[in-house]
């Protein structure tokens, strides 16, 4: 077991070392380092780029059903302002259980738990001939995963029978799935005129803001009509449950039923506005961007259409990006497996979650794979100052994979 943990610590230091900030987000060096790291353990693995500098790892053992796949993302956001970390973004510094570094969470520990596991597991898959293994290292998931997981699937190579993305759930944790994604931008237009003459213009300003109002209006309305899915409802109050605990740290004054309203409905944030060019004009042009999140059980083309039938004239409706919400049934058999790992490898009864935010497991789950979430560390440390993976859940989160790997491929009863 020493050996093993000394190799996860290792890893999950020397991913950190090696910057992959998006944007750009190249992932030419840290793709080499993994290929050439799989190269040294004997397994073949193939390169497909869809960007320009932002290539794909993949690498599979075994052969016929049921295949599994391992992914995660080689990518991570900007440090920010260096001077606020109490040791270097990129040093990977362990210091007293803890790996230091931006990518620590989100999620290069991840990362560092699946290489170990498919380099564990992989001759046990082959050599028994029980399906197939893959392992993938992606690109881009940070922006979106259009040329990383989304491109993978699409052509096919990244197809199975299930799937477990390692991004940070804690180790006592699993994400069955995730809240669908709605932007869309207000346009008010109206008529210029000079600033001390507003009776003869149309303020566009002005018209936004009613606009985003009525929006607002709009969106309470359609949330009181929301019927989520009934397998839901328990991860759905877990969730909120997680989100309040995290809140409760930042001293906010919150409540149980916020966060269920928050999970369970269609949020509302309006992100950026634009409007006018100078303060002595009437301006002719508004906009806002909004950023709505959607649940499980709704479309977000129902929610524009809504928007776009309740506002009338007050403003455009312009779609800027949207992908539907998505889950997998707490029944299928990977999901099954991680929660039975965590119960008897760690003693502790999970509890399944949905989450606010996207990963890449929405890729997989639109071609009909099973996915689930599970991976080293808290989810409030991710994009964080300071941001690090405990090695103590690095371990946990290993353990329970092997776990869930080997009886998914009845290498142990």
């Amino acid at each position: 077991m020493a050996k093993v943990e000394n190799q996860i610590i290792d890893l999950t230091s020397r991913l950190i070392q090696i910057p992959s900030v998006n944007p750009p987000g190249y992932t030419v060096n840290i793709a080499g380092f993994i290929k050439d790291w799989l190269n040294n353990l004997g397994f073949r693995s193939e390169v497909r780029e869809y960007a320009k500098d932002k290539p794909n790892v993949i690498a599979r053992v075994g052969r016929g059903k049921p295949v599994l796949i391992l992914n995660g993302h080689m990518d991570v956001v900007p440090p920010g302002d260096e001077t606020k970390w109490v040791y270097p973004p990129f040093s990977g510094k362990v210091v007293e259980g803890r790996v230091y570094g931006r990518g620590a969470t989100d999620m290069k520990g991840g990362l560092a738990v699946i290489m170990t596991v498919f380099a564990e597991l992989a001759p046990l898959v082959e050599r028994q001939g029980s399906g197939t293994l893959i392992f993938s290292a992606t690109a881009d998931e940070e922006t979106g995963g259009h040329p990383g997981v989304e491109a993978l699937v699409r052509d096919g190579v990244l197809i199975g029978d299930a799937a477990i993305v390692a991004e940070p759930s804690g180790g006592f944790r699993y994400y069955i799935g995730e809240k669908g994604l709605c932007q869309v931008k207000l346009v008010a237009v109206g008529r210029p005129a000079h600033g001390s003459l507003p009776i003869l213009g149309d303020n566009a300003i002005m018209k936004l803001v009613r606009a985003i109002n009525k929006a607002e209006e709009l969106i309470n309305e359609f949330n009181r009509g929301i019927k989520l899915p009934s397998e839901l409802i328990d991860a759905i109050k877990n969730s909120a449950e997680v989100y309040l605990e995290a809140s409760r740290a930042s001293g906010l004054n919150l409540t149980l039923s916020d966060f269920e309203r928050v999970v369970g409905t269609v949020s509302f944030n309006p992100g950026v506005v634009r409007g006018g060019s100078k303060i002595n004009m009437v301006p002719d042009h508004a906009e806002l961007e909004l950023d709505m999140r959607v649940p499980p059980g709704v479309s977000p083309n129902q929610v524009i259409d809504y928007l776009r039938n309740g506002l009338g004239g007050m403003a455009d409706v312009e779609v800027l990006d949207i992908s539907e919400p998505n889950y997998t049934s707490p029944g299928e058999t990977i999901v099954r497996l991680i929660h039975e790992g965590i119960e008897r490898v760690l003693g502790v009864t999970p509890k399944p979650i949905i989450v606010t935010g996207a990963t890449d497991g929405r890729y997989l789950r639109a071609r009909g794979i099973p996915t689930v979430v599970y991976g080293p560390g808290e989810l409030a440390l991710a994009h964080a100052y300071n941001e690090y993976v405990t090695v103590e859940d690095l371990l946990r989160t290993h353990d329970v994979m092997v776990y869930a790997v080997k009886r998914f491929f009845g290498l142990e009863k």
